[in-house]
């Protein structure tokens, strides 16, 4: 079962939000933008979200979600909580074996036959630095096939069996456009999963670096105000070992261990 292209999924998840803490009145109120991104099955900006636990206290902290469906077409929500640090030793659902972590944690992007839900399924893995979570999205939503056709007929190219290859299996690749160098490859971080640069392999590597540090010199995301509103603010000291805030201050706090996905 494919998880829902644009405009495939039609309504939020309240049901599964409000397990969040994400009621239907502040689900409605996310920015469009984000709401977008739940729809068509990416993932989103960092999220804020406060959990009810079973002693009574409230867990806050800050994830990012993302909506796909089981294998009877139901919607399922994915948590990506930010973490301490990436271990395989915490849960690893996607049964990574110690060579697979290092990879990612270099920042290559991995092709993987994974179970979810009780469905095996081809999806591209990639490790998302600001929550230190593997984040993954099915090959066949990325549509890496009509994105490399796209950019032979833009660009009047013709790729080598060989060239579209490592693309399909993740792997960046530099090609020679017009005398100028292009650099394609998947990048679950972009809304399409998917991304050209204007450059060589180097510049490449250098983006793909730079997209976390400078973009993020600290942890942004979005919090609910006493404006009744969600807005961008900073939720997570960079200095700090905790890795959750306050949405209200008379609310208890307590450390997270992330969520069971």
């Amino acid at each position: 079962m494919e998880i829902p292209n644009r405009n495939q999924q039609e309504t939020l998840p309240y049901e599964k939000l409000a397990i969040l803490g994400i009621d239907r009145e502040k689900a409605d109120r996310l920015p469009q933008d984000v709401k977008q991104k739940l729809l068509d099955g990416e993932v989103t900006p960092l999220v804020s979200v406060s959990i009810n636990a079973h002693n009574g206290t409230v867990i806050t902290l800050p994830l990012k979600l993302q909506l796909a469906t089981d294998k009877e077409g139901n919607p399922t929500l994915i948590a990506y909580p930010v973490q301490r640090e990436f271990s395989l030793e915490k849960g690893n659902e996607l049964k990574l074996t110690q060579q697979e972590a290092d990879a990612l944690r270099r920042g290559e992007v991995l092709l993987k036959g994974i179970d979810i839900n009780g469905e095996k399924t081809q999806q591209y893995l990639q490790f998302d630095p600001e929550t230190k979570s593997v984040i993954h999205r099915r090959t066949i939503e990325v549509e890496i096939e009509r994105k490399l056709k796209d950019m032979e007929k833009v660009n009047d190219i013709e790729l080598g069996t060989q060239q579209k290859q490592q693309v399909r299996e993740g792997k960046p690749m530099e090609l020679n456009v017009g005398g100028e160098k292009v650099t394609i490859g998947i990048d679950l971080r972009e809304p399409q999963g998917f991304k050209v640069v204007q450059g060589d392999m180097k510049e490449w590597e250098r983006q793909q670096k730079l997209k976390y540090d400078e973009l993020h010199p600290e942890f942004i995301g979005l919090v609910m105000t006493d404006k009744n509103r969600w807005e961008y603010q900073k939720v997570v000291d960079s200095q700090s070992s905790e890795r959750a805030i306050k949405l209200d201050p008379s609310e208890k706090r307590s450390e997270s261990k992330g969520l069971k996905r």
